[in-house]
């Protein structure tokens, strides 16, 4: 009977800990996978910490993870490369926060204006907006980023500042036909 009692004792003790003796088990095998000197990015080391002091020695620190809201530079250059309708709103709904302005009310003036992003002066001009120059003719931006942000001040300075933040507002000054904000509000509600 003594012996029983004993090994149930042991039993139920390793049923307490055995999640703790296999993580500790799990993370010694990962930190000794790795020699220490190949790890040269101290973001990348291990936050395993060893502690005889504690009555499992064994613990992970806390790290700080930073998420960063925006667009990389290969999506940049992607987006200048190719720039498509994908391409195009994923950079709008990225930048959108730092104007203040709707990236759909953007990106629907761009695909009405531009029919889908295709058109010559889309391709030629990186113009998606129909917007002309102070010349008179159409402006022109070097590259697909250029012409879409100069869209997002365009329309904060011009018509989210004055309060004027829907197409039907906004429709009277942007455009001379009527029935431009029917086919923008159309746009936006597909996305």
């Amino acid at each position: 009977m003594t012996i029983k009692i004993i090994l149930n004792n042991l039993f139920d003790s390793f049923k307490s800990h055995y999640k703790e003796l296999i993580f500790a088990t799990l993370a010694v095998l990962i930190v000794t996978s790795f020699p220490s000197d190949s790890i040269s990015d101290k973001s990348l080391s291990s936050r395993i910490v060893f502690n005889k002091k504690l009555a499992f020695p064994l613990g992970i620190t806390k790290a700080q993870t930073n998420v960063v809201v925006g667009t990389s530079q290969n999506d940049m250059n992607q987006l200048n490369q190719n720039p498509n309708p994908e391409a195009i709103k994923n950079f709008m709904c990225a930048i959108a926060p730092d104007y203040g302005v709707d990236w759909k009310l953007v990106y629907a003036i761009g695909y009405h204006e531009s029919g889908n992003y295709q058109s010559a002066l889309a391709k030629r001009n990186n113009n998606y907006f129909g917007r002309k120059a102070r010349t008179g003719s159409y402006a022109a931006w070097s590259t697909p980023e250029e012409g879409i942000r100069n869209q997002f001040e365009y329309i904060k300075n011009n018509y989210y500042n004055r309060g004027l933040t829907t197409p039907s507002a906004i429709n009277p000054i942007y455009a001379e036909d009527s029935s431009w904000q029917h086919a923008v509000n159309s746009i936006m509600n597909t996305l």
